[in-house]
């Protein structure tokens, strides 16, 4: 099942002709996993207070490919989608649509803007600030599962 968030392309996401910048789709990413992750309920960082170590998902790798240019104060559609769930990582799938605008509107499909991927690791976090890798834990890899192909 898809995940779909919307965004709004903002002045700091585009270049000089007001065209999104190639390097905005990462953090753009980025905020549709944590999306994503906080619909099923699986926390980004969690705060243990009693100093034990939590579970965090440093990226491994992250890749984009461009297809059509997405302009200042465009709505895009962002799909997100888990590929792969590992033993230790997951890999997610990102498509950005635009929608068409004006009298055409209602016949013209989306057009593809860009698609992407991220892959994270699963890592404890220590209360030092040290990261180990671990297994993906069977609660957390059946809530991805909602949303894998």
């Amino acid at each position: 099942m898809t995940f779909i968030t919307n965004r709004r392309v903002e002045f700091r996401d585009t270049d000089a002709a007001g065209i999104v910048h190639f390097s905005a789709f990462f953090p753009m990413m980025e905020a549709a996993e944590h999306e994503l992750l906080r619909s099923l309920g699986i926390e980004i960082l969690p705060r243990n207070a009693d100093g034990r170590s939590c579970l965090t998902w440093p990226r491994v790798a992250a890749h984009c490919d461009y297809f059509s240019a997405a302009r200042f104060e465009d709505i895009l559609r962002i799909e997100s989608k888990v590929t792969r769930i590992g033993k230790t990582s997951v890999e997610y799938q990102f498509r950005f649509l635009r929608d068409c605008l004006g009298e055409d509107a209602a016949q013209a499909p989306p057009t593809l803007v860009a698609q992407g991927t991220l892959t994270a690791v699963a890592c404890e976090l220590s209360h030092g600030g040290s990261l180990e890798k671990v297994s993906i834990p069977d609660s957390i890899r059946e809530l991805l599962g909602k949303h894998a192909d």
